[in-house]
């Protein structure tokens, strides 16, 4: 009976962790990404209504009115650049960027290895766009 007690343990143990180590799918890094950045925005009394994806392209919008549409297939890794008003994602080549008005480096550095993870997933798909690359 314990060792019944004790391989039921392991098993169950075994499970947890595998499970917790499992990657997120395009949606659930998505939905991170979409979260995160709500909380971390800070820009004057503008805050960020939704983060969606269309094909390969981010898109950001704002209760400005302002929708951003951020190209995720270029071949540059993403970089953290503190610029006011907070901290910017962007490729490393040049000041465009992905992200911008985070609050503090953490979220800043967990936004850009959410927006990695969703480019290497992208990277895998065929594009939806019957005119795209």
């Amino acid at each position: 009976m314990k060792k019944l007690i004790a391989i039921f343990l392991l098993l169950a143990t075994t499970f947890i962790v595998n499970a917790q180590n499992t990657p997120l799918n395009k949606q659930q890094t998505l939905d991170y990404i979409e979260k995160l950045y709500k909380a971390t925005y800070q820009f004057q009394d503008i805050k960020v209504l939704s983060v969606t994806l269309d094909d390969k392209t981010l898109n950001i919008s704002l209760t400005s009115g302002n929708v951003f549409r951020k190209d995720l297939t270029r071949p540059e890794l993403l970089a953290i650049k503190l610029v006011a008003p907070g901290y910017n994602v962007s490729y490393s080549s040049d000041k465009y960027e992905i992200l911008f008005a985070i609050q503090n480096e953490i979220d800043a550095k967990k936004l850009k290895k959410a927006l990695e993870h969703l480019i290497e997933i992208l990277k895998t798909e065929k594009s939806t766009d019957p005119f795209g690359e």
